[in-house]
């Protein structure tokens, strides 16, 4: 098994709000800045991470619906592949991940939907759906994660990316446990996230969900 896994940082489906939660600063690695809050309905933190990523929209898109690619820079992911494209700008996939000895591995489904807001702004919303697939033996299903992206293009090359995610594990997992690992595994992965865009075949993609597709 391999290390501790933030890998709540990239599940991802629809349409989450967070109601003015009152965020605090709990560091900032390499332009990465990552802030908790408390809830009042969970044991659970909400973890909001604020960066700058020097890519386009089409770019970032591109990066993202590369699902099978996440085990390269998500956090402590083991493999992830799409269950089913509902439409260009909508899917859902599967992701199992590694958790130390002796917690149990997780795994989750995700449902993924892009939305352009106006040209220069799109928002990604997730929910996990555990019951769209059968359980695996060994494995403890995520019964709740609920994620939003806001992607802002600052220029042409340059986007600025908040995330926000509220994350419930299931089983037996302490909360003190996921609260106190919740700033080491942004880092590695908005990192990753900021090195992976870059790629070649990223470049030159475009959607027909966005402004100024082409065929």
């Amino acid at each position: 098994m391999g290390k501790f896994s933030l890998f709540i940082l990239l599940i991802i489906s629809p349409s989450v709000t967070f109601a003015q939660p009152s965020w605090r600063l709990k560091k900032v690695e390499d332009g990465i800045s990552i802030f908790t809050a408390h809830t009042d309905n969970s044991n659970f933190k909400l973890l909001k991470v604020e960066v700058n990523v020097s890519a386009n929209i089409n770019q970032l898109i591109a990066f993202l619906l590369d699902i099978e690619k996440q085990s390269e820079w998500v956090y402590s992911t083991k493999y992830s592949y799409i269950v089913n494209v509902v439409a260009p700008n909508e899917l859902i996939f599967y992701s199992e991940v590694d958790l130390p000895w002796p917690c149990s591995d997780r795994d989750y489904i995700a449902h993924f939907v892009i939305r352009e807001v106006k040209p220069g702004y799109v928002t990604i919303d997730s929910r996990t759906d555990p019951d769209r697939l059968p359980l695996k033996k060994g494995l403890v299903r995520v019964p709740k994660s609920v994620a939003h992206w806001d992607i802002t293009s600052i220029s042409d090359n340059e986007l600025k990316i908040v995330y926000t995610l509220y994350f419930d594990p299931g089983g037996i997992l302490p909360a003190w446990l996921v609260n106190l690992f919740l700033t080491k595994g942004p880092g590695h992965t908005f990192q990753g996230l900021r090195n992976g865009v870059l790629r070649p075949q990223y470049n030159g993609v475009n959607f027909p969900f966005l402004t100024n597709y082409q065929k």
